[in-house]
């Protein structure tokens, strides 16, 4: 595979691996949180701000965001980008 350029490698990985791994982390925290609020509200029968299902649908948003995160994360580790 080709090496990255130098002055591209900011625009890929931003501020680097462990930005992007504490990001990861808590985008991953909050979906959890989103998904506990969704099931409590479906299972108590009440809205808790939103419907259930948008809840659990932002969790599933929010773990989609997280694993790309956490992929520019491995990938900015693996190019040696602190």
């Amino acid at each position: 595979m080709a090496e990255i350029p130098k002055d591209m490698k900011f625009l890929l990985f931003g501020f680097g691996a462990r930005w992007h791994a504490k990001c990861m982390m808590a985008l991953n925290w909050l979906g959890l949180a989103c998904l506990i609020v969704g099931i409590i509200g479906d299972a108590i029968n009440r809205v808790p701000g939103l419907e259930p299902t948008n809840w659990i649908l932002i969790a599933i948003a929010l773990w989609l965001w997280g694993l790309a995160s956490w992929l520019t994360a491995y990938n900015a580790a693996k190019e040696g980008i602190k």
